[in-house]
C-alpha cells in the first residue's frame, strides 16, 4: 500500500507538468489556428523534425535517471552523485549547442528532405530559427528535470512548468496578435514566447538544483571520475537514446508520406497530434512514476516489490487511457471545432480518431513497461523490438495503407496503432521473464 501510494505521489505531479508542457506546445497551435492553417501545419512539421534531436538530450537523460535513481536506492555517496549531475548537465548542454548551431545552418536541406510545401516554407522557417537555435536550453532543461524528478521533486518540476506555460500563453497572445501597442509577429511572435519560456524555465530549474538538490553540484568535480560516470551513462543510455531516436526517425518517414497524400492530411495530423497528446500523458506520468519507484527498489535489491509495481501501474495505465479515449471518441468533433472550422479538416479528423483506441492500448502498456525495463537495467530489449517493429509497422503499413491501398491518413492512424500493439505484447512477456522465469531459475 505504502509503494501504491508514493507511486501516485510521483506521477500525479508528472501528470500535470507533462499536461503543462503540452499546453506550451498546443498554446502555440491553438493561437495560430486563428492566424493560419498553414502556420498549424508548418509548425507542426517544424515540431517534427525538433523532436528528433531532442531525443538526442535522452542518451543522457534516460541514462543518469536510471542511475540517480538507483544511486537513491543504494544511498550512494555526495560525491559520486555530483559527479553523476555535474557529467550530465555539462554533456547535454555541449550537444544542445551543437545541434542549435546545425539547425540554424542546415534548414533548407531538412525541409527539401521532407518535402515541405512551399505555402508553409516560410513560416516553418521563422519557427526554426528561433526555436531550433534556442535547442540547448531544452536539452538543458531536460537534464536537469530528470534529476529532480530522481530525487522525487515531481512537485517542484510541476510548479517550475505551471509558471512557465502561464507565461508563454500569456505572451503568445501578446506577440501573436500584436497586443499592447507591439506588432503582430505571427509565427515568429510563437516562437518568441516559446522560446524565451524555456529559458525561464531552465533558469529556475538550475537555481532550484543548486539551492535545494546539491549545492555546488558544479564544483569539485575530477574529470576521471567525470569520465567514468559518462561511460556509464552512455552504457544505459544509449540503448534507450536509440529507441528514442529510431521512433522518431520513423515519425519523420511517417510525416514524409503523410505530405504526399495532401496538405489537408498535414494539418489535420499536426492538430490530431495536440489532441491525442492529452491522452496519453497519464500513461507517460504512471510510467515515469513508477520507473522512479522501480529504479529505487532494484536499487536497493527488492526486486518481487519492483515486479509487483509495474504490474500495478500496467493495469491502472491501461484503464485510464482507455477511458480517456472512449471520452474523446465521443467529443471528437467538438475538439476539432476548437482549432478549426475547416469542414474537410474536421472530417478527416473524426474518421482517424474513431481508430484511437488501437493506439492508445498499445501505448498505455508500452509506456510504463519500457520505463520499468529500463530503470532495472534491461535498456537493450526495448531497442530491439522497436527498431523491427517501429518501421516494418509504423512505417511500412503506412505506406502500404496510406498510398497504395487508399486509405489516406487513417491509414496511417492504424499502422501507428499496429506497432503499439505489437511492441506492448513484447514488453509485458519480457516483464515477466526478466523477474518470475529468472527467479524460478534461481530456486532450483
Amino acid at each position: 500500500m505504502e509503494d501504491k501510494k508514493t507511486l501516485f505521489d510521483l506521477s500525479w505531479p508528472i501528470f500535470l507538468e507533462s499536461v503543462l508542457f503540452s499546453l506550451m506546445g498546443s498554446a502555440d497551435v491553438l493561437m495560430l489556428s486563428g492566424y493560419s492553417d498553414h502556420a498549424v501545419g508548418a509548425v507542426g512539421i517544424v515540431n517534427q523534425i525538433l523532436f528528433s534531436f531532442l531525443v538526442i538530450a535522452r542518451v543522457i537523460t534516460a541514462g543518469s535517471g536510471i542511475l540517480c535513481a538507483q544511486y537513491i536506492g543504494a544511498n550512494k555517496e555526495k560525491k559520486d552523485m555530483k559527479s553523476l549531475i555535474f557529467t550530465g548537465i555539462f554533456v547535454n548542454g555541449i550537444l544542445g549547442g551543437c545541434f542549435s548551431i546545425f539547425l540554424v545552418f542546415s534548414y533548407p536541406l531538412l525541409f527539401r528532405m521532407m518535402g515541405i510545401d512551399p505555402v508553409m516554407y516560410e513560416y516553418a522557417k521563422e519557427y526554426m530559427l528561433i526555436i531550433g537555435g534556442s535547442l540547448f536550453i531544452q536539452f538543458i532543461s531536460m537534464t536537469i528535470s530528470s534529476f529532480l524528478r530522481s530525487y522525487g521533486k515531481t512537485k517542484e518540476t510541476m510548479l517550475i512548468s505551471v509558471f512557465a506555460n502561464l507565461c508563454n500563453i500569456v505572451l503568445d497572445y501578446i506577440f501573436i496578435y500584436g497586443k499592447l501597442g507591439l506588432p503582430s509577429l505571427g509565427v515568429s511572435g510563437a516562437a518568441i514566447a516559446t522560446a524565451f519560456c524555456n529559458l525561464l524555465g531552465c533558469v529556475i530549474y538550475m537555481i532550484f538544483l543548486e539551492k535545494k538538490i546539491m549545492p555546488g553540484f558544479y564544483k569539485e568535480t575530477v574529470w576521471e571520475e567525470n569520465k567514468a560516470v559518462l561511460k556509464v551513462i552512455l552504457q544505459y543510455g544509449m540503448p534507450a537514446a536509440g529507441e528514442q531516436f529510431s521512433y522518431t526517425m520513423a515519425k519523420l518517414c511517417i510525416m514524409a508520406i503523410i505530405t504526399r497524400i495532401g496538405v489537408a492530411a498535414v494539418t489535420t495530423y499536426s492538430y490530431l497530434n495536440t489532441i491525442v497528446s492529452f491522452v496519453y500523458l497519464f500513461a507517460l506520468a504512471v510510467g515515469q512514476g513508477s520507473g522512479i519507484l522501480i529504479g529505487w527498489k532494484i536499487g536497493g535489491k527488492e526486486r518481487e516489490k519492483a515486479y509487483e509495481i509495474g504490474i500495478f501501474s500496467t493495469k491502472i495505465s491501461f484503464s485510464i487511457s482507455m477511458f480517456i479515449t472512449l471520452g474523446l471518441f465521443f467529443l471528437r468533433r467538438q475538439m476539432l471545432g476548437i482549432f478549426t472550422k475547416d469542414q474537410e479538416i474536421i472530417a478527416l479528423g473524426i474518421m482517424v480518431l474513431a481508430s484511437e483506441f488501437l493506439l492508445e492500448a498499445g501505448r498505455s502498456v508500452n509506456l510504463v513497461l519500457v520505463n520499468g525495463l529500463r530503470a532495472m537495467g534491461d535498456v537493450n530489449f526495448p531497442l530491439y523490438i522497436g527498431l523491427f517493429s517501429m518501421w516494418f509497422f509504423a512505417v511500412g503499413f503506412s505506406f502500404l495503407l496510406g498510398i497504395p491501398l487508399g486509405l489516406g491518413l487513417l491509414g496511417v492512424w492504424i499502422a501507428l496503432g499496429l506497432d503499439e500493439v505489437f511492441r506492448a505484447a513484447g514488453m509485458a512477456v519480457r516483464w515477466w521473464r526478466n523477474f518470475k522465469l529468472t527467479d524460478a531459475e534461481g530456486a532450483l
